[in-house]
């Protein structure tokens, strides 16, 4: 995915965020849904399986998390952005604490599958994402109660009295004295009953029937009607007046329109051209690696002449000048590689004595070798005149002082010989 499509989708999720904190219900579902797919888009749908570390961290790697501000400010937003969402419920702090760590654990699981942000699915990861969470309601909380009115402040709104029950008309029987005949009440008047009038053949009529109190029209009847008639002419004024000023706005538009449909027509044709050659472009090939010729190197130098191996590291034996005797033995050879000895012979026989002290140098030697059986010690301190290795049998490679004594460290032999190398046998 190129850089300025990533920089065009963290666009686009920002202003959702900011429609959402405005209210509107639609942005929060397709922030997350479109946030959520931004992790498979940077590798192109290319997903895999994740493997989430479920280990519990401990309390350096749960100091070390908290070291993680960029998603605390992230989740801390998010959290805010669900706080404003459920703001209906009276407990949206909790909603959206669960939606915040939810949207967090769907966050690693896609990092996990993609291998982008921090590459890694682990549980230990939530722990910024709840930081951030609760640092938000806490500061949210603080916010809430601070613009929170005293109870000595507010303001109640009166209700409406209620409209006086008429009061009910008393009917009192009024009885006539003796001998005295009430005039018929008057036909017409309300309230009182008429008699139907006799019928034609002066026979009796059907008996008069007095309405019942349960089909009887109360005093609560014209109120209620009364009230629905006034809340529907509400609801149809307050209709009017939205749609008076939906067309209001519609013709506004059309005269703005009507006004610019120059600039509106020269922007549209701009805009398709401009749609037109990102498609062309975007359809042309890709050119052609240019090859350049690789120049003619110049020939490698030749390689360095090996260093010459040197005297004291070289296999062999070495044979003195003088083959003097010591306690009817000579000492007839010198060995330094690849272990340091000495060699006396007597005839028929060869001994050779190990040297336990023994310091080899490219320029000098120091050998201590004790021969038990004989009760004898050879001391010897050389010196290398040439450090390279010669293959002259005749030349001299080592001058050294030997020296011979007995156990009571009593002289028996020193002096300086010269000594010449051999290749092993």
């Amino acid at each position: 995915m190129s850089p300025l499509a990533l920089h065009v989708g963290a666009g686009v999720l920002a202003l959702l965020a900011l429609i959402t904190l405005r209210g509107k219900g639609w942005a929060y579902p397709a922030f997350v849904v479109l946030g959520l797919l931004y992790f498979p888009a940077q590798t192109h749908f290319h997903v895999h399986a994740p493997k989430c570390e479920q280990l519990l961290p401990t309390m350096h790697v749960l100091v070390l998390s908290l070291h993680n501000y960029a998603y605390i400010a992230l989740f801390a937003g998010f959290y805010w952005m669900s706080w404003v969402q459920f703001g209906r419920s009276d407990t949206r702090g909790v909603w959206a604490l669960l939606a915040t760590l939810l949207v967090g654990a769907l966050v690693e699981i896609a990092e996990g599958m993609t291998m982008t942000g921090r590459g890694h699915c682990r549980v230990r990861d939530l722990v910024p994402d709840a930081a951030g969470a609760l640092g938000a309601a806490l500061l949210l909380a603080v916010w809430s109660r601070l613009r929170r009115k005293p109870a000595y402040v507010r303001l109640v709104r009166p209700r409406a009295a209620a409209a006086p029950h008429p009061a009910a008309p008393t009917s009192r029987a009024v009885v006539p004295p003796r001998g005295v005949v009430p005039p018929p009440p008057p036909r017409g008047l309300p309230g009182l009953y008429v008699p139907p009038p006799p019928p034609p053949d002066f026979s009796p009529g059907p008996s008069p029937v007095t309405p019942s109190a349960d089909t009887a029209p109360t005093h609560e009847v014209a109120p209620r009607e009364g009230k629905a008639i006034a809340a529907r002419r509400a609801v149809m004024q307050r209709l009017q007046t939205i749609l008076g000023r939906l067309k209001e706005m519609l013709q506004r538009l059309w005269v703005t329109l009507r006004g610019r449909r120059r600039t509106i027509v020269v922007g549209g044709i701009l805009l398709a051209l401009a749609g037109a050659g990102a498609f062309v472009i975007m359809r042309l090939p890709a050119p052609a690696p240019v090859v350049t010729q690789p120049t003619e190197a110049p020939p490698p130098e030749p390689p360095p002449t090996p260093p010459r191996p040197l005297q004291a590291e070289a296999e062999g034996y070495y044979e003195p000048s003088y083959k003097f005797a010591v306690s009817d033995r000579r000492f007839t050879r010198l060995t330094l590689r690849p272990q340091p000895f000495v060699t006396f012979a007597r005839t028929g026989t060869r001994d050779e004595v190990g040297c336990a002290d023994a310091r080899i140098s490219p320029a000098a030697v120091h050998l201590r070798c004790e021969f038990e059986r004989v009760g004898i010690v050879v001391t010897i301190e050389g010196q290398f005149p040439s450090r390279s290795v010669t293959s002259r049998l005749d030349a001299p490679v080592l001058n050294a002082l030997v020296t011979i004594t007995n156990t009571r460290g009593e002289t028996l032999f020193s002096a300086r010989e010269s000594f010449y190398w051999h290749a092993p046998d």
